[in-house]
């Protein structure tokens, strides 16, 4: 069987960058804990910290592998932007974990303006996608290159973002679905250019050997935001803008639930009623016996333990099937 260069190279770059992270998790975990960078893992009993910022292991793996490229590869300007705009996201992320930011119109603006480089790689197909719709004229074409992408990278780095918080949730989940897009791009044979985001793959599906139960390094909200911008300029790069919105189907419910939250937290506010499960809730609670127990169930991942208390790692692997459903339907949308 021949298999292309463009194939080969995925496969190539996903390996290398598995195997480099591998090598380096055990380094980063010793020092990321020597230098005071832990977070508490708040479902474990007694005071249980981890190293956490391990993000930054998977950012630098893949700027090596950007570096090594420029070697064997002609053309790299897809990829340079790419690791731009997953670099500034990190950076933001990283202002996020150290400064605290609270102001959500910061959260919501600042990343859409980061996110406007990715007009420069569009390919053909991904504007062949809002053309379909709604027609291909310069009014359409501004405002999908400058209001609709740059929205579509933002929502999806922060989706992945808040739909984290247990051991492995994040980085499984963000493993499973860059998986099927690269396999839908297999599908549809729209392979050139991938081996950026084949790095950032194997890379992230190396961390995730570590931050799985029980998590030995956290990614942070660096690490969240990193992968959640490449996955959002994967999906726009591919012209994947339907199929995109239904493998991450359980990351736009778990936002839709946040979004309920908000407003009828607004609305008890407003009528000065008790808020009840309303109420600010980050973390749910551990019993004795190893199950959680959460005060609402307001966010996806608390929807199952609200109303069975489980282990962490038994919800987490319901967060992976309802992706892995998600996504195998998403292969099979054309759009």
């Amino acid at each position: 069987m021949n298999i292309s260069a463009d194939a080969l190279d995925i496969v190539v770059f996903s390996i290398a960058s598995f195997v480099m992270a591998m090598m380096a998790l055990p380094f980063t975990i010793d020092v990321l804990k020597s230098s005071g960078m832990t977070a508490r893992d708040r479902y474990k009993k007694g005071d249980v910290y981890v190293p956490t910022n391990g993000g930054l292991l998977i950012g630098l793996v893949v700027l090596i592998m950007l570096s090594v490229s420029v070697v064997a590869l002609p053309d790299l300007s897809v990829s340079f932007i790419v690791v731009y705009v997953a670099v500034v996201y990190a950076i933001f992320g990283i202002l996020d974990d150290h400064l605290k930011i609270t102001n959500r119109w910061i959260k919501i603006f600042f990343p859409y303006f980061l996110s406007y480089p990715v007009t420069l790689i569009l390919q053909p197909h991904a504007m062949y996608t809002i053309g379909i719709f709604f027609g291909v004229t310069p009014s359409v074409q501004i405002f999908f290159y400058y209001i609709i992408i740059p929205i579509y990278v933002m929502v999806v780095a922060n989706m992945v973002n808040m739909h984290s918080g247990f051991n492995g949730l994040q980085s499984g989940l963000s493993s499973i679905v860059l998986f099927f897009l690269l396999l839908k791009s297999a599908m549809v044979g729209r392979i050139e250019n991938l081996t950026i985001f084949a790095a950032f793959f194997g890379a992230n599906l190396a961390f995730w050997t570590r931050n799985s139960y029980p998590s030995a390094i956290f990614e942070g909200n660096i690490g969240a935001m990193l992968i959640g911008s490449v996955m959002g300029v994967f999906i726009v790069f591919q012209g994947f803008l339907i199929s995109g919105i239904i493998m991450l189907f359980p990351h736009t419910i778990n936002f839709l639930l946040y979004f309920y939250w908000r407003i009828r937290r607004k609305i008890c506010r407003i009528h000065d009623t008790p808020l009840g499960e309303y109420d600010s809730y980050k973390f749910g609670e551990l019993r004795e016996d190893g199950k959680i127990e959460v005060p609402n169930r307001l966010t996806l991942k608390w929807l199952p333990l609200y109303h069975r208390p489980m282990t962490e790692r038994q919800v987490v692997r319901i967060m992976y099937a309802l992706t892995i459903v998600s996504c195998t339907v998403g292969l099979y949308v054309p759009y």
